[in-house]
């Protein structure tokens, strides 16, 4: 669009419906992920006042336009006096936003937060609060666009940083909330204490942070330490609830007492902890962190699995999460009983066994110009053979997942 076809409006003529593609001070100073964003609510026009916004550039085609006061006055005239306000827990997607731009604000917004814990700042709940209210949009839309989205950024991401890693978490364990049927409160609460799981690391040196994989001894012991650093940065922010406070103190706890700072256990153990404390664990397998290569998928989740049964997580919580991320989570390479090659791009939580997939390679490893997509788990005389036989290494089969995923995400969103 031109820039002569935008309109810079009052905050005052800003109205539910209109989208907006500016405002008079920066983004970084509001709690708002995306710089662009369709007006949902009332709430969300007072927020940006208190924000100091006293202007906003609106795209018109994109949103409801300005109207004349003559025609607001003569259409409440002509109605039958009663106003419909937005719902403002409507999970409608915004045709604007893709699932990739969605993500990328996210983490944008969640490196600010850090940088502003890192220098001193209080943790910045309005901007965890926008973060977790519009992944919970997101995830209510389009669960397997986010499962799919999360498992391209990691194949792409050549290091896992903290603010990354907080916002995987979060995303994984919104998921399984909705999974387990958190109530919206608790929600909040969960990924709040999610993205700040790990503020702890912000008070500990980078490279003793960065490398913490290698470390041993007495660095070992200074970084099990950051649970308690992490409540000390929240100990002061009343603003911050306590249970979120619970999930940073207790997310490395273990059902056994094998875990730290506390060696706490059982029901010790705040639930939504525990959530994040899977999460977190499953996360850090299959990231790659400081030269360290990431675990297969499927490998981690057969971690998950032997963990529940050693009695270190709930098992019900490990199901829970393992009915998320699939047994072959999603960007698993596999080999088919048909000697082809699939890639996993979906979950059929009720068929684990039978997820969806793109088939990329025939059995002779030859590779298909126009790959096709199977449901393993939909009865279909065509297809009704095909079988998972085993995860294969992506790197040993020289394929790119991320390329084939790309594409995924592109036509699903064309």
């Amino acid at each position: 669009m031109a820039e002569s076809e935008l309109k810079h409006i009052s905050i005052d003529d800003l109205t539910p419906g209109m989208y907006v593609v500016g405002v008079d001070v920066p983004w970084y100073r509001t709690p708002f992920l995306r710089h662009k964003r369709l007006i949902d609510t009332v709430t969300t026009i007072d927020t940006m006042r208190r924000c100091g916004i006293r202007t906003v550039t609106i795209d018109p085609r994109k949103g409801k336009d300005v109207v004349a006061k003559a025609s607001i006055d003569d259409e409440s005239n002509q109605s039958d006096g009663e106003t419909v306000a937005p719902d403002p827990l409507d999970t409608s997607p915004d045709p604007a936003d893709s699932a990739n731009a969605l993500y990328l604000a996210a983490e944008e917004a969640i490196e600010r937060m850090f940088e502003q814990l890192m220098q001193g700042g209080p943790p910045p709940s309005a901007v965890a609060k926008a973060a977790v209210a519009d992944i919970m949009r997101w995830i209510l839309n389009d669960r397997e666009a986010v499962m799919t989205q999360l498992a391209l950024r990691k194949i792409k991401r050549f290091d896992h940083s903290l603010a990354a890693h907080a916002l995987d978490t979060c995303i994984l364990s919104l998921a399984v909330s909705v999974e387990y049927g958190l109530d919206r409160t608790a929600q909040l609460l969960l990924g709040t204490g999610a993205l700040l799981h790990d503020v702890g690391y912000l008070r500990l040196p980078r490279n003793l942070v960065r490398n913490r994989h290698e470390c041993t001894g007495q660095e070992r012991a200074l970084l099990e330490q950051h649970p308690r650093l992490g409540m000390t940065v929240l100990a002061e922010c009343d603003e911050v609830h306590d249970e979120v406070k619970r999930i940073v103190a207790e997310h490395h706890e273990r059902m056994d007492g094998s875990g730290f700072p506390d060696r706490r256990g059982g029901h010790d153990i705040s639930r939504l902890a525990q959530i994040v404390g899977i999460v977190d664990w499953y996360d850090g397998m299959v990231s790659r962190r400081g030269g360290r290569p990431a675990m297969l998928p499927n490998d981690a989740v057969r971690r998950l699995f032997l963990s529940g049964k050693e009695g270190r997580f709930d098992t019900t919580l490990i199901e829970t999460t393992v009915r998320i991320v699939g047994v072959y989570p999603i960007g698993s390479l596999v080999l088919l009983n048909t000697g082809e090659q699939a890639i996993v791009i979906g979950l059929n939580p009720e068929s684990r066994l039978k997820p969806k997939v793109l088939i990329i390679k025939g059995p002779r490893g030859e590779a298909y110009l126009k790959p096709h997509r199977v449901d393993l788990a939909a009865p279909s005389p065509d297809h009704a053979a095909h079988a998972v036989l085993h995860v294969l290494d992506p790197a040993q089969e020289f394929v790119n997942i991320a390329l084939y995923l790309d594409n995924v995400t592109i036509e699903e969103t064309a």
